[in-house]
């Protein structure tokens, strides 16, 4: 039998409590930043100026759940939270979906650049090397900061 067919309601619910906690966690890290995602990359120079976490909207057209969502009058991010980002719990084809998803289900957002990042306390580097070329900003912690990787982030 595989480890996760054995957990109890108790143990699915310590899990998400520390999901919760760590989504939290990094909200503050963001807020509290030097490097606020006051740029996210030289050419655009975007500033966010609202941050909303755990937004889960559901339609007839689709659904689509994000763990911080960031946003102005131009653009958006996406950002997902994971605590141990690795391949098997990251998917760049799921993420780079989830930006039409959101067009349809936020209309007003629809001409809007997108841009989309993973934030974790731990990468797997390989997966890193991908979400870059895929234009995936990445966010960790340095310290009591977070620091993003934006060289090569795309508007999608």
């Amino acid at each position: 039998m595989k480890e996760h067919q054995n957990l109890t309601w108790n143990d699915i619910k310590e899990m998400s409590a520390e999901t919760d906690r760590l989504i939290k966690e990094i909200a503050q890290l963001i807020k509290e930043s030097n490097q606020r995602f006051d740029k996210l990359n030289a050419e655009t120079n975007q500033k966010f100026d609202r941050i909303e976490r755990k937004m889960h909207y559901k339609s007839l057209e689709g659904e689509i759940e994000c763990d911080i969502f960031l946003f102005n009058g131009k653009s958006a991010a996406i950002i997902e939270v994971k605590y141990n980002a690795k391949p098997d719990n990251i998917s760049i084809d799921r993420l780079i979906s989830r930006v039409e998803v959101f067009k349809t289900l936020y209309p007003a957002y629809k001409n809007h650049n997108i841009y989309l990042g993973v934030a974790a306390m731990s990468f797997n580097q390989k997966l890193v090397w991908r979400l870059h070329r895929a234009g995936i900003a990445t966010i960790r912690p340095i310290g009591k900061r977070m620091v993003v990787y934006d060289k090569n982030i795309k508007a999608f």
